[in-house]
């Protein structure tokens, strides 16, 4: 983030506004130091937070990015990404369901991408996956996968023949600490938007019966993800 062009900003925005610094503190809910110190670009000791009420209150569109050694970094969150769709493909594949990877849709103006699309013949189950490499706005992330389960059904019945009788919504994601203490932080959004975990989830893969809606935290260092095999007990002859 540029410091300096943030601040230039945020006084002539203020200006243009003809505001003083006490109402842009007021309606910001921060105080008038928070103010002045971000129009001096002294952002340093303020929170992100902070930062963002003021340019929220502002009507400025404030951006945070990060980089890694140029533009290794976007590999470097692309390759975990590419790892879990790869494993969520496999897994299905290997359980008789269909893939789709990457189905993109624009449906009067409902438009948006599916990271895994699948279908299983047998029982006719839609399954939508979306893959998180990290939770980050839960508010838009719940709204475009209400969107997809919304449309998208009645789009691959016409696109692909895949006429569903039900439809199933999960999230895959790696299971770090960070991800498990959103979902910690937020338990009843995700008790009511996806409340089934990963024990489910591998169930209902072997033998879809119905919707589902659930979390898949997945490690991809310890293995590929995929589903346990079934343990066969000997006969009694053997």
């Amino acid at each position: 983030m540029d410091s300096t062009r943030v601040a230039r900003l945020i006084v002539a925005v203020r200006l243009e506004k003809r505001w003083r610094q006490v109402d842009l503190a007021r309606l910001a809910r921060v105080s008038q130091t928070m103010v002045s110190r971000a129009e001096r670009g002294r952002i340093e000791g303020m929170t992100v937070g902070a930062l963002e009420r003021i340019a929220r209150a502002l009507e400025i569109d404030l951006r945070l990015d990060a980089w890694w050694r140029g533009g290794q970094g976007d590999r470097l969150v692309d390759r975990g990404h590419a790892a879990l769709v790869e494993m969520v493909v496999g897994t299905l594949k290997r359980h008789g369901w269909e893939t789709v990877v990457e189905y993109t849709f624009n449906h009067y103006g409902d438009r948006g991408a599916v990271d895994v699309l699948a279908f299983h013949m047998a029982t006719r189950v839609l399954l939508i996956v979306e893959v998180k490499t990290r939770f980050t706005d839960l508010q838009a992330f719940l709204a475009s996968f209400g969107r997809k389960m919304r449309v998208v059904p009645d789009l691959v019945r016409s696109d692909l023949g895949w006429d569903s009788a039900a439809a199933g919504q999960v999230v895959v994601a790696p299971g770090t600490t960070a991800n498990r203490a959103v979902v910690a932080r937020h338990p009843s959004i995700f008790a009511t938007s996806f409340p089934g975990r990963a024990a489910q989830v591998r169930r209902w893969i072997r033998s879809p019966d119905g919707p589902i809606a659930a979390i898949w935290f997945v490690d991809l260092r310890r293995s590929s993800g995929s589903l346990p095999a079934r343990r066969v007990r000997p006969s009694t002859s053997a």
